[in-house]
C-alpha cells in the first residue's frame, strides 16, 4: 500500500489530508491501515479524557485513583509513538526532545 501524507492535530484528535484545513502539529505518511490504528489512538485518548471529565465532578474519588486518567496517559503515549514511527524528520526530531527533556 502506498502511504500518502497526512496532518495531525493533538488537542483535537484531527487528522487531515491536505496541510491547509486546520492547524496541526504533525505530518505523518501512512497508509490506509496505519491511519486507521492512528485514528483508534486518538478515539481511545478522547473517549477517556471524555471519562476523566466526568470523574472530575465527582470530588469522592481523588485524581490519583482515576482509572479514566491513567488509560488517558497510555493512549497518548501510544499516539506519540505512533506518530514517531510514522512521522516526518520534523515530527520525529520534535518528540525526540520532548522525550529527552522528560
Amino acid at each position: 500500500m502506498e502511504k500518502q501524507p497526512y496532518y495531525i492535530a493533538i488537542a483535537n484528535g484531527e487528522i487531515q489530508s491536505q496541510p491547509d484545513v486546520s492547524p496541526w502539529n504533525f505530518r505523518v505518511f501512512a497508509n490506509d491501515r496505519e491511519i486507521q490504528s492512528l485514528r483508534e489512538l486518538l478515539n481511545g485518548m478522547n473517549r477517556e479524557d471524555f471519562g476523566s471529565f466526568w470523574r472530575a465532578h465527582v470530588p469522592a474519588i481523588p485524581y490519583h485513583e482515576d482509572q479514566n486518567n491513567d488509560r488517558y496517559d497510555d493512549y497518548m503515549m501510544a499516539v506519540y509513538e505512533k506518530i514517531y514511527e510514522l512521522g516526518d524528520e520534523d515530527a520525529r526530531q520534535h518528540i525526540k526532545k520532548w522525550k529527552n527533556n522528560v
